[in-house]
């Protein structure tokens, strides 16, 4: 008798055990598929990205010497929902380097995209953009020479409270990385890569 109830106990426990993993996988699945379903509703592809305005940022007085703005040109994934106007965030990475070559430093320009129709119509903000709808936005590359002195990128753009961009290492041969995401859903990652200065031309 003693055993019986000794096996009836251990079934108890058992069957415990089991039923409380088996609703834990069962809720650990639940929220990567949550998690899987925002990623795949809210995605943006980027179809081409045209260099806008060039500038000469560090006053170098050779002319215009790097990509000072860009267009993007871009189009909601099939399938997504849900992504509305000042939903998507733009991150630009480059490496910034000291003018006297001394050092060097990761940098990310940031920004919420403004997108517009293809035709400059604005897009209000909190109006959804429709799956398949292909649209536009404008990146205006931050200053690198953040402390303002006009020539030289050194320290002080790196001082307390200055957050340098990327405008002074968008020239003829840099490489830009372009991270687009949606709040809430997907992202896109695109490397830029800078041929020409000449307006219109492509980064892609």
């Amino acid at each position: 008798m003693i055993v019986f109830i000794a096996l009836i106990l251990v079934a108890a426990v058992a069957s415990t055990i089991i039923i409380k993993t088996a609703e834990e996988l069962q809720q650990n699945a639940e929220s990567t598929s949550d998690d899987t379903r925002k990623q795949i509703s809210g995605k943006v592809s980027i179809l081409d990205v045209f260099v806008k305005t060039t500038a000469d940022p560090l006053t170098t007085a050779t002319g215009n010497t790097d990509v000072a703005t860009m267009d993007v040109i871009a189009r909601i994934a099939s399938g997504s929902i849900g992504v509305a106007q000042g939903d998507i965030t733009y991150y630009i990475a480059c490496k910034v380097t000291y003018t006297d070559d001394s050092d060097s430093f990761a940098v990310i320009d940031s920004g919420t995209a403004d997108a517009v129709e293809l035709d400059g119509s604005l897009i209000a903000d909190g109006t959804e953009i429709g799956a398949g709808s292909t649209f536009k936005f404008t990146i205006t590359l931050t200053a690198t020479d953040a402390s303002a002195d006009g020539t030289t990128v050194s320290a002080l753009d790196f001082a307390a409270g200055l957050e340098p961009g990327c405008d002074a290492e968008a020239g003829v041969g840099s490489t830009l990385d372009m991270r687009i995401v949606v709040d809430g859903g997907g992202e896109t990652l695109s490397t830029l890569e800078i041929d020409s200065l000449v307006l219109g031309s492509s980064l892609m």
